[in-house]
């Protein structure tokens, strides 16, 4: 009854914020005066032309823009008399100027049919400010343009993902992709360790006015060298402006303690362009309590095992990323990018373990101390040489990337023997290191408007090694004393050539693009534990991919897709450190794993125009060799848990997203998937998992006056499905009211997180044919947090990039990375 309550109450606040916030709109939006409609066509055919630029403008300037549908329809409204110029721009047709004159005679006005004609005649001194649809959608990706939407203005680019279609952001700010946490995320093209291990912090940290696109790439096409699961999100930031100075500062504190600070510039000098965005973070995680619970099917002595413990955390992080160009002449550029992270965090806990034999007497006890700290940090480099030529987009780009990303581990453990269990002390520490070289050609010529090519090459150099020592205290000597038979290093190098070429046929209405990747790898490499094992392997793949589109009328459109791509494990999966810090829980990684291949289809239907949004995704994924987390148990009663290439995946699902605008204070975005999935292991242990899962988000956001909006969201996620077991459902919820004042270049945001409890409890089991268990964690959630955010100068002009850069997207991350998926983008 008691979740029944607290459910119950919170779908009444949910609805009550809904008809508070509708009736606040209804009561105080005032009546629109003046309705213009008409249809944008093309003066020789007669067709609608889809996404035109409408301008509309005074002697003061432009006062509004929009763009017409995919028909070429438009409409929008006017609230005083006057007379206006309303101007019509699209690429290839004759710029068309109609004045129109209100008074209060009429308040709703047709223009009818506005014809345009294939010119390059110029009409006067009008000045038109171009502006993009806010959606749009391409043969393999959907794009958000921020810098058609108004909020881009004064928000970051994490917040603005909630308005992006197949993204949502949950209320501790992790983000997915068709309700998966295993993606790609480039800025520019460019991946780094930094955003892959951190991407909510990083994008947090990046002002969304500095963001042209935000683009959702749910079938990755030849050029990129692998995919995520779920896809890849490619931020693409401004380019072509004029000279001047922008700059951000921002600060934040919440309830916990911790707080950050940044500080965004830009610039622009004649030929010369940079920025840098720097970022200060420091975080405290409140105790967090833990549970669990197992029963082990081999023994009589050690039947039943219980533990009982809690941890906290605390840490501090920093980050540079910087970009610069530099225009040798119109034809030929020089650009340049470097990403910097670095940070440490310390983890202390405590637990309590409990062994009982059949009969429930206890047989032995025990107390778990632990002292952990991390270290970590990444370095990435790219510097590419762009050459254009007449032809409109045609390129040649030669580029080099370089990223370094180091990482320290050290555990210190105090076990307190209480009942026939041994006492001792015990350090780990582990170095490790992933080094990878990029070096790329590509070319791209849009041969007609119908028919495109493109082909490249590339090479990869990666570089991963990992020393690992453990000491034990030797009481009688009093020190540490390293132990010779536990050692775990790795030394590993894997060499990666693929060349790749793609076609894209565009008609009228369908688009067709097809590719195909070979891929040339190689692995060498050492493993030292108690003997060197040195292992080799090589793999050739031909990688396929092709899309097939059509546009429908009224903004609808259809897809259908196939790609086979690759995911090879990161060095957080190949790494053989054996963590013992729990000595009943232990993990460690697995040198010899191979690359995952998997086969995806995909059909999406689409509409979109101003006021509303709608995207159905229906996939179909399948895999015989996926890299899977296995847990056996030993008679001893240590549980082990490493990766092994046994994992057979069915994936079956449905994806809606849908967006509406209510006038133009209120508005709904909702992402909402179902999925059936099938997991069996092909490797003889016998195991296999399958059923039904759901995700939902919701957001509501309300611009309450001027400058200040209110929103809230939240989600539900149902149990997720693993090969040995299952998690808990969970949801969340979060409040946030936004101000901005001076014209906006002041900022103030307050949210809570999870305001409806203090803590949530998510649980797991996990089993076989020798154990169960089942874990509880309760964490305590609800947080308070101020923003703010101040804004100088004004940026005409930011810096020109190669409009084709290295993409890394094949590496399949473990560990604790923040996406899911390794650094990585993949041309």
């Amino acid at each position: 009854m008691k979740k029944i309550s607290q459910s119950l109450k919170r779908t009444i606040f949910f609805v009550a914020v809904f008809f508070c916030s509708f009736s606040l709109f209804s009561n105080n939006y005032p009546p629109l005066d003046f309705e213009i409609k008409g249809v944008v066509s093309d003066s020789v055919s007669g067709d609608g032309i889809s996404y035109v630029t409408i301008s509309i403008q005074t002697e003061k300037g432009v006062i509004k823009r929009l763009a017409s549908d995919a028909s070429g329809k438009f409409s929008f409204s006017l609230d005083s008399v006057g007379t206006y110029d309303v101007i019509f721009h699209s690429i290839g047709y004759q710029m068309q100027v109609k004045q129109i004159k209100l008074n209060k005679s009429a308040t709703k006005i047709d223009l009818g049919t506005i014809p345009l004609k294939h010119s390059v005649e110029q009409i006067g001194e009008v000045t038109v400010a171009v502006q993009k649809p806010l959606i749009r959608t391409e043969p393999d990706k959907i794009v958000y343009s921020l810098e058609t939407d108004p909020e881009s203005k004064t928000s970051n680019v994490l917040e603005m993902l909630r308005k992006v279609p197949l993204l949502s952001v949950d209320g501790e700010d992790n983000i997915q992709m068709k309700g998966s946490s295993n993606f790609k995320i480039l800025i520019n093209g460019k991946s780094s360790a930094m955003v892959s291990q951190n991407p909510k912090e990083v994008l947090r940290s990046l002002p969304a006015s500095s963001v042209k696109d935000i683009e959702v790439i749910t079938d990755p096409s030849s050029k990129y060298e692998a995919e995520g699961t779920a896809g890849i999100i490619n931020i693409i930031t401004n380019k072509n402006q004029i000279e001047g100075f922008l700059a951000r500062g921002s600060g934040s504190v919440d309830s916990r303690g911790g707080y950050s600070g940044g500080l965004y510039a830009t610039s622009k000098i004649n030929k010369f362009g940079f920025s840098l965005n720097y970022n200060y973070n420091k975080y405290l995680q409140p105790k967090s309590e833990s549970e669990s619970y197992r029963e082990n099917y081999q023994s009589t002595t050690n039947r039943y095992t219980e533990t009982e413990g809690y941890n906290k955390s605390t840490g501090r992080y920093n980050f540079l990323m910087g970009e610069a160009s530099y225009e040798i002449d119109t034809l030929n550029l020089i650009s340049l990018s470097f990403f910097g992270y670095g940070g440490d965090f310390s983890s202390p806990g405590y637990s309590l373990t409990n062994d009982y034999d059949t009969d429930r007497i206890l047989t032995r006890q025990f107390e778990n101390t632990i002292k952990s700290s991390n270290g970590f940090g990444s370095l990435s480099g790219n510097i590419d040489y762009q050459r254009t030529f007449d032809k409109p987009d045609k390129t040649f780009t030669v580029s080099y990337r370089l990223d370094n990303s180091p990482r320290n581990t050290d555990y210190k453990n105090v076990i307190n023997g209480i009942l026939d269990y041994p006492s001792y002390q015990q350090k780990t520490t582990n170095d490790a290191v992933g080094r990878e070289h990029t070096f790329q050609l590509d070319y791209y010529d849009p041969i007609t408007k119908v028919h495109q090519i493109e082909t490249g090459i590339k090479y990869i150099l990666r570089q991963n090694k990992s020393n690992s020592d453990i000491f034990r205290f030797n009481e009688d000597t009093d020190e540490w004393e390293r132990d010779l038979t536990r050692n775990n290093d790795l030394d590993y190098d894997q060499h990666v050539v693929g060349i790749y070429g793609g076609y894209v046929l565009k008609l009228k209405k369908i688009n067709i693009k097809t590719g195909l990747r070979a891929e040339i790898t190689k692995n060498d490499g050492v493993f030292t534990s108690t003997s060197d094992t040195t292992f080799t392997n090589r793999m050739f793949n031909l990688i396929p991919y092709v899309t097939l589109s059509k546009n429908l009328k009224n903004g609808q459109n259809v897809k259908l897709s196939y790609t086979q791509r690759l995911s090879r494990p990161g060095i957080w999966y190949l790494n053989p450190f054996y963590n013992d810090s729990d000595p009943l829980n232990v993990r460690y990684g697995n040198p010899k794993l191979d690359s995952e291949i998997r086969h995806t289809f995909n059909f999406t239907y689409g509409k979109f125009s101003p006021k509303f949004n709608f995207n159905l995704n229906l996939s179909s994924a399948f895999e015989n060799n996926s890299i899977t987390s296995i847990t056996t148990l030993q008679p001893d009663g240590v549980s082990v848990t490493t990766y092994e290439n046994i994992g057979k995946y069915q994936d079956y699902s449905g994806y809606i997203y849908g967006m509406v605008k209510v006038g133009k204070k209120l508005s709904f975005n909702s992402n909402i998937g179902a999925y059936y999935t099938i997991l069996e292991s092909n490797g003889g242990q016998n195991l296999s998992n399958e059923g039904f899962r759901y995700r939902g988000t919701l957001s509501m956001r309300y611009n309450v006056w001027e400058n200040g909006t209110f929103s809230i969201y939240g989600g539900m996620y149902s149990p997720s499905i693993m090969l040995q077991g299952e998690s808990s459902s969970y949801n969340y919820s979060n409040v946030a009211f936004s101000q901005s004042f001076f014209d906006k270049k002041l900022r103030v945001n307050f949210s809570v997180s999870d305001p409806f409890r203090e803590r949530m409890e998510f649980s797991s089991t996990l089993q076989d044919d020798t154990f169960y268990r089942k874990s509880k964690n309760y964490n305590y959630n609800r947080t308070f947090r101020v923003y703010i955010s101040y804004q100088i100068g004004q940026m005409k002009e930011q810096i020109k990039k190669a409009r084709r850069s290295i993409k890394n997207t094949d590496l399949k991350s473990g560990g604790d990375s923040g996406q899911g998926a390794s650094t990585g983008g993949g041309q």
